[in-house]
């Protein structure tokens, strides 16, 4: 379990030295700094709570003070706001963008597909599968071909 527990009131003005977007990435670094030196631990875990203090201003203005309590476990040191217990902190996964032709098609639905077909059958440029598609079922869009009239013969006279 935890081998010992120390808190420490971490002064975080020398940030305020570094440009003004550069300041709170500043301050965590600052933070890991001082616990490597006096935990004597190469590798501290920032926790959650401690991150959402450091950033919760932006990156122009970190606190010019943090109390954290230290607790080590073996080699790593887990660091947290005094009166939190260590929650680690994750980042939110990426989400996938989808390009606009996957937007465009989302919003207009089947119509759009269509015409995208009719456009390339257009241009000459249909995909081998697409044709065999297109040969087994017709076009739903196009209009029913319609029979050629035959001249009427006149009626003998």
């Amino acid at each position: 379990m935890a081998d010992t527990e120390k808190i420490f009131t971490i002064p975080l003005r020398r940030a305020y030295n570094q440009s003004r977007a550069q300041r709170t990435a500043c301050a965590a670094r600052l933070v890991r700094s001082f616990l490597e030196q006096h935990m004597k631990s190469d590798t501290i875990k920032i926790g959650s709570h401690l991150n959402t203090a450091l950033w919760v201003r932006g990156a122009q203005k970190p606190p010019r003070r943090v109390r954290v309590s230290g607790i080590r476990d073996g080699d790593v040191v887990k660091a947290e706001l005094v009166g939190f217990d260590y929650a680690e902190f994750k980042a939110a996964p990426k989400k996938e963008r989808k390009g606009m032709r996957e937007r465009m098609l989302e919003r207009l639905g089947p119509k759009a597909l269509q015409k995208e077909k009719e456009a390339k059958l257009a241009e000459g440029t249909l995909d081998k599968e697409e044709k065999a598609d297109e040969r087994e079922t017709p076009a739903e869009s196009s209009a029913p071909e319609k029979k050629k009239d035959t001249p009427a013969k006149a009626p003998a006279a």
